[in-house]
C-alpha cells in the first residue's frame, strides 16, 4: 500500500476537494471490492494518509472532518463477510455497500472524492458479442478466450474493453468532485506469447461438455497494453493521467508448493463464472482435477519464467467541471 500513499502525497491538492465547512465529509469508494482484507487496507491507507496531510492545517472545514467508505461489487458479492472483516475498533470512517456494476453510475453526482479499483477493470461487462456469432469473422468457435485466436477475436476483445473502460470512467466522472483522484491497479501483458495460458489450459479440460455449450462460453477477461489503457483514458476526456507505472507482479500460483493449492487458486477465480454458464452440466471437481493433471504433465506451466506478466498502477485526476464544457 506504500505506492498509494506516495501517489496521494505527491498528487493531491486538498483545496481542489471543495469541502463544505458546515458538513465536511470525504467519501472514498472501492469499486470491485470482493470480500478480502485488501480492500479494507486500501481504504484505511487513504484515510490515514489524508489525516496526516490535514493534521497541520488550521482550517475550520478540517476540524470536524468525517470519512465515508463505500464498498462496491456485484449484488452476488458476500458483503456480510466483508463487513465482518472490518476492524471492530475503527473510529475513522463509516462503511456502507453500493451493490451493482461499476460500469454504471452507483453514487450521487459530485459526491465522491477518491476512487480505488484493484484487479477488477480487466473483467469485461460481457464477452464481445461478435465472437459468439458463427457468421462473424470474429467467431471464436470452441476456444474460451482469445489466446491463439484470430486477430479479429483479439480485436473484438480490445474493442469491448474500450467500451467498458469508457463506461467505467464516465460513471466515475459524474460521481466525482473536480480534482478527485482515481487509483487503479490492473494486470496487463507484455506480449501475446504468455497471455491467458492458464485460461487456455483450463479450456482444454472442457471436453466432457457439449460442443454447443462450450462455443457459447468465452471468459470475459482482457489483458490490456499500456497503449490501450492510455488511449481509453484520453478518449474519455474526463481525467488527467497523473501516473501510469509498470509494476512487477509475479503470478503467485505458479510458485505454489503443491498442484492442489495452485488449482484452488485458479478455481477461486473462475468457479462462479463456470457454474453460472454451465450449471449442472459441469462437474467442477473433475474439471480442476483434469487441470491439475495437465499442469503436472507440462514443463511450460511449471516454470515461473513461462508466465511473464505486468501490472499497471494508474493515478487519474478528475478535471474541473468547467474544463469539460
Amino acid at each position: 500500500m506504500d505506492i498509494i500513499k506516495e501517489a496521494l502525497l505527491t498528487t493531491l491538492d486538498l483545496n481542489d476537494l471543495s469541502l463544505s465547512s458546515s458538513n465536511p465529509i470525504i467519501r472514498i469508494a472501492d469499486f470491485g471490492c470482493s470480500t478480502g482484507l485488501n480492500s479494507i487496507q486500501a481504504i484505511e491507507t487513504i484515510i490515514k494518509c489524508l489525516l496526516d496531510l490535514i493534521k497541520p492545517i488550521k482550517q475550520p472545514q478540517f476540524g470536524a472532518l468525517e470519512f465515508q467508505a463505500i464498498f462496491n461489487d456485484l449484488p452476488t458479492n458476500d458483503f456480510n463477510t466483508l463487513f465482518a472483516n472490518l476492524p471492530p475498533e475503527r473510529q475513522q470512517y463509516f462503511a456502507l455497500a453500493a451493490p451493482g456494476s461499476f460500469h454504471s453510475r452507483l453514487l450521487p453526482s459530485t459526491s465522491l472524492h477518491f476512487a480505488y479499483s484493484s484487479f477488477t477493470i480487466h473483467f469485461l461487462s460481457q464477452p464481445p458479442q461478435e465472437i459468439l456469432d458463427e457468421s462473424s469473422r470474429a467467431w471464436n468457435g470452441e476456444r474460451i478466450h482469445y489466446v491463439s485466436s484470430a486477430a479479429e477475436v483479439i480485436g473484438a476483445y480490445s474493442a469491448q474493453f474500450g467500451r467498458d473502460m469508457d463506461a467505467f470512467l464516465s460513471a466515475r466522472a459524474e460521481e466525482m468532485v473536480g480534482g478527485g483522484l482515481v487509483f487503479i491497479v490492473v494486470p496487463g501483458e507484455p506480449d501475446l506469447t504468455t497471455i491467458g495460458s492458464e485460461i487456455e489450459l483450463l479450456g482444454s479440460c472442457l471436453g466432457i461438455i457439449s460442443k454447443a455449450t462450450v462455443e457459447s462460453f468465452n471468459v470475459p477477461i482482457y489483458f490490456l497494453s499500456e497503449e490501450e489503457l492510455k488511449g481509453a483514458i484520453d478518449r474519455n476526456g474526463f481525467f488527467y493521467i497523473e501516473r501510469i507505472q509498470t509494476l512487477d507482479h509475479p503470478k503467485m500460483h505458479v510458485t505454489f508448493s503443491t498442484l492442489e493449492s495452485r488449482s484452488l487458486y485458479l478455481r477461486a477465480a473462475f468457479e462462479g463464472l463456470l457454474r453460472r454458464h454451465f450449471g449442472d452440466e459441469l462437474i467442477v471437481d473433475d474439471l480442476f482435477h483434469k487441470y491439475s493433471l495437465k499442469v503436472a504433465e507440462s514443463p511450460f506451466f511449471l516454470k515461473p519464467e513461462s508466465h511473464e506478466t505486468i501490472t499497471f498502477f494508474v493515478v487519474l485526476k478528475r478535471k474541473m467541471y468547467e474544463e469539460n464544457l
